[in-house]
């Protein structure tokens, strides 16, 4: 599903990850520059390697960066597919929105100095684990404090 919002910081990065499997079941990736198609909910990939340009099918394009001190992190997936466009060009349409913090509205990761934020994404990991654990009817794994407690005393 399209999202205008997430859209709108594609301009930000100046490069993505376009990532596809063959058909040999080997994954594949490569750097790239895109573009947003004015209008058409369309990522225009000009200049892609003869080996990304050749692929249709399903595909992602992993956004991602961060200052030089590893902070100010940003990331985000998008999730869809490499069709053939006008003269031989690719492009990349796109079937949903993934980001790594699980915000609909930024792909900017939450940070000490935004404690709400920080508390938002602890809660959606703890609920997507216990979707997940539903899901495959596990029970919650048990957590070794003991042997936690007597690695920390090794160290």
């Amino acid at each position: 599903m399209w999202s205008d919002k997430l859209a709108a910081f594609i301009g930000d990065y100046p490069s993505a990850v376009l990532s596809w499997v063959d058909s040999s079941g080997y994954p594949l990736s490569v750097r790239c520059r895109v573009g947003l198609e004015d209008g058409t909910q369309i990522i225009a990939l000009p200049n892609l390697p003869l080996i990304a340009g050749a692929w249709r099918g399903k595909a992602c394009l992993l956004f991602h960066m961060h200052d030089e001190r590893l902070e100010g992190l940003r990331q985000m997936v998008l999730k869809g597919e490499l069709v053939a466009a006008e003269a031989g060009a690719v492009q990349f349409k796109v079937s949903e929105f993934v980001t790594a913090n699980g915000r609909p509205d930024t792909d900017r990761m939450p940070h000490a100095n935004a404690p709400v934020h920080m508390l938002q994404f602890y809660r959606l990991g703890r609920s997507k684990a216990r979707a997940y654990l539903a899901k495959r009817g596990a029970a919650w794994p048990p957590i070794p404090f003991e042997e936690i407690a007597r690695a920390v005393d090794r160290d």
